[in-house]
């Protein structure tokens, strides 16, 4: 299990709302909701940092989803 840490955030009322809502959807936390949010993010960040080491930092959003359609 990995290492957590308890923090205070503030968040607009409406993402609360949201967040509350999909844990509730997916019979899961708001931590989790949280967390996987987070988790997307860093991804997100990690790929375009890729792309751009690659040179292909250029890339549309149509680009990518193109690429991803190919691969399925």
């Amino acid at each position: 299990m990995r290492a957590t840490e308890k923090v205070s955030v503030s968040l607009a009322v409406e993402d609360v709302e949201w967040a509350r809502q999909k844990a509730e959807r997916d019979d899961s936390s708001l931590s989790a909701v949280l967390t996987e949010a987070l988790r997307r993010q860093r991804q997100s960040e990690a790929r375009q940092r890729l792309l751009a080491e690659l040179g292909t930092d250029d890339l549309t959003q149509a680009d990518l989803d193109e690429a991803r359609a190919e691969r399925s």
